[in-house]
């Protein structure tokens, strides 16, 4: 039997287990199409981002598929990211989280019913450079607290705050045994309800300084965001203009709370305003691209930083971070008729 050529990893444990009956059916859909591939699981902990790079050492795999949510790519993406071998090596996704931010902001869809055609995407090969980005993160002195690198989106404040309340809402679930009944769609409305109710809070309405290149401001904010590719939230076309392969990334400042409401109604790619094609075309007032982004929390004494994500989960609060883009790094593998495919 020839070596295989297509490394798969996925989280055989996701969902109770039921996950595995999904990762056994990509695996064959992979093989008949004749792209051989070998099951990779998923490590908890942050530990897959070394079984990765491992895997790429041992073995001359052309392609490494993300199988899962964000999480997962993002995971997947840094060990290949770190490879020796990332030139030689291309980024597959089967999308199967609840956002997908990665896979919809390629016209991937999640699920059972689109892995068919997600795997003949694999199989036509279509290429496109994925930008990813480094972020420092910094206490009020200028101290390093953290690093990590991120291939969607960090942002601060409001949205972050309802991530973190969705986590809080889905241990709960799991404590009291409900996870089965308690979809993480309605995890995810049941925060924001409850975030966007909720009284002001001096960390998730803040006040930063930003510098993007050469432009420095400051401003008030419930939610400063920066991000690469095009969808956020699992359906929210936050600027429909931005590309993920110019070496910049949209950093995007929501005022209030109004001002966000609003922009995510507008901004969604589903249901009846898109059908109408009522969606906003433009960037969010006050866009700007940049290469690199320095931001300044300014947190009186006794308060916190704002909350903080990456790629769609919680991050350390920091007050400062030093944000800068590593230009089209990976080759990822997208729909043919995906912006800025390159062959």
């Amino acid at each position: 039997m020839p070596a295989p050529t297509h490394l798969l990893v996925a989280n055989p444990m996701a969902q109770s287990g039921r996950n595995a009956a999904r990762i056994d059916r990509a695996l064959r859909l992979l093989r008949a199409a004749g792209l051989g591939a070998r099951l990779l699981p998923t490590e908890p902990g942050g530990k897959t981002v070394q079984a990765v790079r491992d895997a790429l050492a041992e073995e001359p795999y052309r392609c490494v598929i993300a199988m899962g949510g964000d999480g997962t790519f993002r995971e997947v993406a840094e060990g290949l990211l770190e490879s020796p071998r990332r030139d030689a090596v291309t980024l597959g996704m089967l999308p199967a989280g609840t956002a997908n931010n990665h896979g919809l902001s390629f016209g991937l869809r999640a699920g059972e019913g689109a892995l068919d055609r997600n795997v003949r995407v694999l199989v036509i090969g279509r290429e496109t450079r994925l930008d990813a980005g480094n972020l420092e993160a910094q206490d009020g002195a200028g101290r390093t607290v953290a690093r990590a690198t991120f291939f969607d989106s960090v942002g601060y404040g409001i949205g972050a705050a309802v991530i973190a309340a969705r986590n809080v809402d889905r241990h709960r679930a799991r404590r009291l045994g409900a996870a089965a009944l308690y979809r993480d769609e309605l995890v995810y409305g049941g925060a924001l309800l409850r975030t966007l109710l909720s009284a002001p809070r001096t960390d998730v309405d803040c006040v930063a300084e930003v510098a993007a290149d050469e432009c420095r401001y400051e401003a008030r904010l419930t939610e400063l965001l920066i991000r690469g590719t095009p969808v956020y939230a699992g359906g929210w076309v936050v600027d429909p203009t931005a590309r993920h392969d110019d070496g910049l990334f949209e950093v995007i400042p929501f005022p209030t709370r109004r001002d966000w409401l609003l922009r995510a109604t507008l901004g969604l790619s589903l249901g009846p305003l898109a059908r109408a094609r009522l969606v906003a075309p433009d960037a969010p007032p006050g866009t700007r691209r940049s290469a690199r982004i320095d931001i300044h929390f300014r947190v009186a004494e006794g308060d916190a930083p704002p909350p903080c994500q990456l790629d769609g989960e919680e991050f350390p609060r920091h007050e400062r971070a030093s944000i800068e883009v590593l230009p089209r790094v990976l080759r990822l593998i997208v729909p043919a008729a995906a912006r800025g495919t390159d062959r």
